[in-house]
């Protein structure tokens, strides 16, 4: 059955009433009748539609045929498993409920319908009590973060830190470590073991002041979320981009493919401290001149928006996981089943940045999907942290329908790991699946502090299934990972393969905010990005 709206011809019906009965005749059924002249809404069979004799126009009613609305979802569509495709439906596991983001930014005005049912809280402002939006770029920020319907983390509460109050925009150092030192407190104020959210979708000239305090925020269990900038340039010349335990977002286009961007000519800052990429080219964001209307934008801050929502997905789903670990899971989960292959570079952006392509890391945002197969109830990424000499054993939370379930041979334990299966990889029986950690023996040729990787696979009805699991191992601080080296195990060569760009699966508002960054040890000059 399918149904119709359907005007029938007054020059064939002498009535309302003839024409419906020309209708119902046919097969058809009236399931509304409109105000307008023998028009009606009809459940019919093909062959019942064809029937009913004297219409005069008819149109299928497609329930996926929809007005064309001001906004596009594509952005978000981007992050679902099936890339590239803009009919599949975007269907997340989480919308980051009772999750916290701190928007470090110019403010956010929430007059524009998108945040209607959005959270947001005014936190922290360094002009008076004044926390509006004078300038728009925080306001389209959260419209990507909590945004009713383009948003990635809608339900999240976001807190609205205004740092900042034009673009572009010179203050002191001072104004940004306020703005941190007020974040931290109400961290702290706040359940300070649930990992939270920080997001700065700009980039200042390198600044290590700025950079401790962002990174003490890390180490206080928050995520920082950074973009890469613009300038087509090292990141590393960035504060806090350039840190290398922060989460920084590189921009892509629909097609995969980091560079320069056709709509404004910014190009994103490159090196080895790029961690993860999002859309960046042509996002539906709030026009923040209007209540209802929305405009498109590119950059690395739109993509870092998407991303920082992206996060507070995972910290949602994996409440257990602390901010390293948060990490290593969004990283690491764009990485695998082939994700982060579609990841291409324009050499041209290479060479302006100096980057070594083999060192760039190829992961891509990607939000956990309701339809996902999960092989672990685990996430891809960091599982555990170690010291040497010493024991542990985790689940590995192996999903009871797998079948086959064993290690990738490419990706294999190292020697002082070991995993229990109860029966064998063909026939497990699905009631255990440990890893066994024993880092006082087998320990030659393992460098500490290092992360080591391992990829088990599976089959669940018929979909193969790959997770890539790490452990870390550090001397006397879990900080010794943040930028630690990586391995996984060369069984044939018997020795650790230090990772280039592990791959598991492997055989705002348009150009109007960028600008051109500089600054002094005392005075700082933000890009947003």
């Amino acid at each position: 059955m399918a149904q119709y709206i359907i005007e029938m011809d007054s020059s064939v019906h002498a009535d309302a009433t003839a024409a419906q009965t020309a209708i119902t005749d046919a097969g058809g059924t009236i399931t509304k009748t409109y105000s307008f002249a023998m028009t009606y809404k009809v459940t019919a069979e093909t062959s019942q539609y064809d029937a009913i004799s004297g219409k005069k126009y008819g149109e299928l009613v497609d329930a996926e045929r929809v007005v064309t609305p001001a906004f596009n979802t594509n952005h978000l569509k981007m992050l679902c498993n099936h890339f590239g495709n803009s009919h599949v439906a975007y269907s997340p596991q989480s919308t980051g409920s009772g999750e916290h983001i701190y928007l470090l930014d110019t403010g956010v005005n929430t007059t524009h319908d998108e945040f209607a049912g959005s959270t947001v809280n005014n936190l922290y402002t360094g002009f008076g009590s004044d926390f509006a939006d004078a300038d728009g770029h925080g306001t389209v920020m959260a419209s990507l973060i909590v945004g009713d319907n383009i948003g990635t983390a809608k339900d999240a509460t976001l807190h609205n830190v205004r740092m900042m109050n034009a673009n572009p925009y010179t203050g002191t150092v001072a104004d940004v470590i306020d703005a941190l030192e007020a974040i931290n407190e109400h961290h702290n104020a706040n359940t300070p073991s649930q990992t939270k959210t920080v997001v700065a979708c700009w980039t200042a000239s390198k600044n290590s002041l700025i950079d401790s305090k962002f990174k003490q925020l890390e180490d206080n269990n928050m995520v920082i979320v950074a973009a890469a900038g613009n300038d087509g340039l090292d990141v590393d010349n960035y504060s806090p981009a350039g840190l290398d335990s922060v989460l920084t977002v590189g921009a892509m286009n629909s097609t995969f493919n980091v560079g320069m961007n056709p709509n404004n000519g910014a190009a994103t800052n490159l090196g080895e401290e790029v961690d993860i990429y999002a859309i960046g080219e042509d996002v539906s964001v709030v026009d923040t001149t209007s209540t209802s209307a929305y405009v498109t934008a590119d950059g690395t801050s739109v993509a870092a928006a998407q991303i920082a929502g992206l996060v507070a997905q995972f910290t949602d789903l994996y409440p257990s996981s602390d901010a390293f670990k948060t990490k290593s899971h969004v990283v690491t989960s764009g990485m695998i089943e082939f994700r982060g292959t579609n990841v291409s570079f324009d050499p041209d952006l290479i060479t302006s940045t100096g980057a070594t392509e083999s060192s760039l890391k190829e992961s891509v945002g990607v939000s956990p999907q309701t339809s996902d197969v999960e092989l672990s109830a685990l996430p891809s990424g960091v599982i555990a942290t170690a010291k040497p000499n010493t024991t542990a054993t985790i689940d590995l939370q192996i999903n009871a329908n797998a079948t086959d379930v064993g290690i990738l041979d490419f990706s294999p334990l190292p020697p002082w790991m070991s995993v229990e299966l109860e029966g064998t990889s063909d026939n497990w029986a699905g009631t255990k699946s440990e890893l066994i950690i024993d880092t006082t023996a087998n320990m030659a040729g393992v460098t500490v502090p290092g992360i080591y990787h391992f990829s088990i696979r599976g089959t669940i009805g018929g979909v193969d299934s790959i997770n890539e699991f790490s452990v870390g191992l550090y001397n006397t601080d879990v900080t010794e990972l943040d930028a630690s080296p990586e391995y996984y195990y060369d069984s044939d060569e018997t020795s650790y393969d230090q990772v280039v760009n592990f791959n598991a699966a492997k055989g705002g508002g348009g150009g109007n905010f960028t600008v051109v960054v500089f600054g002094t040890d005392n005075f700082f000059n933000v890009q947003f990005r």
